[in-house]
């Protein structure tokens, strides 16, 4: 796979004990993303929040939530985001839990496999 110049990140933050299909939400959206041959994912733990419902999550021992917020982004062209926004709406539905997804578009500098990750052709 080869993106460069134009494309986009798409954000989705939840909770980390969201589930869906008994897994964390966050691995089934990252495995769906990689299934539709997204450029990649990552997901990033934070360490305090709060969203539409106003609710603090934190680690601390007398917060009113220890549920942990994630953000996972995605990157790809805005035309394979867009139709994989489909999957992260059906998956968020499904889990019944709240989030926030948002698109950003960026600029491409660099998109390459590492050495340990090439595959010899023969």
């Amino acid at each position: 796979m080869k993106i460069s110049g134009k494309a986009g990140i798409l954000k989705i933050y939840i909770g980390e004990s969201d589930k869906i299909h008994g897994r964390p939400l966050f691995e089934e959206i990252v495995f769906e993303a990689r299934k539709a041959g997204m450029a990649g994912a990552t997901v990033f733990k934070g360490i305090m929040s709060f969203g539409a419902s106003h609710s603090i999550h934190t680690q601390k021992i007398f917060a009113l939530s220890a549920d942990m917020p994630v953000a996972i982004e995605i990157t790809d062209t805005k035309e394979k985001l867009d139709e994989f926004l489909k999957t992260v709406n059906d998956l968020m539905d499904q889990s019944k839990k709240g989030g926030l997804v948002t698109f950003q578009e960026v600029e491409v500098l660099r998109y390459e496999v590492g050495e340990k990750y090439r595959i010899v052709q023969k």
